[in-house]
């Protein structure tokens, strides 16, 4: 049957973005999307051919599903996906042993033929071989099968003829979409608001105008394939699905799904920003951290370490708390207010994937005002397997207030503390951690002792 309808003479229609009667852009954070169009199509009954122009430039045409209304009775013989583009060099690709003509300052014309293209055209007029153009290059036509914009081709068959709405569904890439979050702390540090952005980058080759946009928040899974492999292309036609979902953020599986309340506006090579949400009134709390260095706790040749101490600020994620959704992957800035009432940059941090009611931290920078200082002051070796370490860790604050400094020592085997200046707390099987409050002003000094089983 597709031999058929190639050998015969069959209608030839076209469909660009004036028969666009709806569009839905779900867009992925690994450069892809899924494109749900709707277009109302004149289609004839019997066999047909359809130029379905307008579609982006990195489509994934193995990926394409056609939906129409039943009674059409639609069925897809093939498909051709044509991306010879027209440009300049395509142009005179196809001229190559035809004749072509030049227009000469004072309107006479010349005719040769060209020879070739490859790096730089190569003319013969009369029994001479010229490089370069002549004049101004005048072609009778345009070669055949080069296309403005890439374009699908369908062979196809209807039962009935009349204008029937056609979905097309497609995966491109080119479209991607990451969050970034602004953070504005208060004078005390203590309340903030956040603002979170959604920012969209068009790559793809092809605007949409009116969209339904939905983000996926989350990592699918995508399988490999090779590039030389010839493409499967697969069909389904079945009736249209129902009305587009109102604006939410759902659960979808394993990931989330948010839709924006109004249609948008993508052009192509634009990035767009659009509102996610905008909350105030978050309690926030800030800490100080010193992380050990695990050199320091390997036995290398070093007895004193300066660590640098980093400030985080903290917040739940929770509905208690002005919060409470699920929030993308991005980049929080946070800023703070200085003496005079400007905002100023304080840090930023990426945050991963987070759910509901988890606790967020930010790491900003290090901190100017605190200093810390490790000595290992002495090593005890009880046995081969057994070591019993002394390590002394001082905190200087030259801040005008009091503050707590977390402090996490990483320690490897099986280990115990047998004693120390604070309450020693294990964070993990290979983290030892204390809480060292520091007056204002004033130095504080941890110093414990532990005991290693290798």
């Amino acid at each position: 049957m597709a031999a058929q309808i190639l050998a015969a003479e069959v209608p030839v229609l076209h469909s660009d973005r004036s028969d666009l009667q709806e569009v839905y852009l779900t867009v992925y954070n690994q450069n892809l999307a899924l494109v749900r169009e709707v277009r109302e199509i004149n289609l004839p009954a019997g066999d047909f051919s359809l130029e379905y122009r307008e579609v982006p430039s990195s489509i994934q045409p193995a990926t394409l599903l056609v939906e129409a209304d039943p009674r059409t009775r639609l069925t897809l013989y093939d498909q051709n996906y044509e991306y010879d583009l027209m440009t300049p060099d395509k142009i005179l690709e196809k001229y190559v042993g035809r004749e072509v003509s030049w227009i000469q300052e004072d309107g006479s014309r010349i005719t040769g033929r060209l020879l070739g293209v490859n790096g730089r055209p190569v003319y013969q007029v009369g029994e001479e071989i010229l490089f370069g153009v002549p004049g101004r290059l005048a072609l009778p036509d345009l070669p055949p099968n080069l296309r403005a914009r890439p374009t699908l081709v369908w062979n196809a068959h209807a039962g009935q003829s009349g204008k029937t709405r056609v979905e097309a569904s497609y995966l491109t890439g080119g479209l991607n979409w990451h969050c970034d979050y602004v953070l504005q702390l208060d004078r005390a540090g203590t309340s903030a608001g956040m603002q979170a952005w959604v920012t969209l980058d068009n790559q793809c080759g092809t605007g949409f105008d009116g969209a339904t946009l939905q983000l996926v928040a989350g990592d699918i899974n995508r399988a490999t394939q090779d590039r030389a492999r010839p493409m499967d292309m697969g069909f389904a036609v079945k009736s249209l699905a129902g009305a587009p979902p109102s604006f939410q953020e759902e659960s979808l599986y394993d990931y989330h799904l948010y839709t924006l309340d109004r249609p948008t506006d993508l052009k192509d090579k634009q990035t767009k920003q659009v509102s996610l949400f905008d909350r105030s009134g978050i309690k926030v709390s800030r800490r100080y951290l010193l992380q050990g260095n695990p050199r320091f706790f390997r036995g290398y040749d070093q007895l004193q370490d300066y660590g640098k101490i980093k400030v985080i600020y903290s917040f739940e994620n929770a509905e208690d708390n002005r919060l409470g959704m699920p929030m993308p992957a991005g980049v929080v800035r946070i800023y703070g207010l200085s003496s005079s009432g400007g905002r100023q940059l304080l840090g930023e941090d990426r945050i991963d994937h987070t759910p509901q009611d988890e606790t967020v931290d930010l790491t900003v920078g290090t901190a100017f005002d605190i200093v810390a200082e490790r000595v290992r002051e002495s090593v005890e070796k009880v046995s081969d397997r057994i070591t019993r370490n002394t390590n002394r860790v001082t905190l200087r604050n030259h801040k005008d207030e009091d503050i707590v400094v977390d402090v996490r020592e990483p320690v490897g085997g099986q280990w115990e503390v047998l004693e120390s200046t604070f309450p020693a707390k294990r964070i993990s099987a290979s983290e030892l951690g204390f809480s060292v409050p520091v007056k204002a002003g004033k130095e504080a000094v941890l110093k414990y002792r532990v005991e290693v089983r290798y």
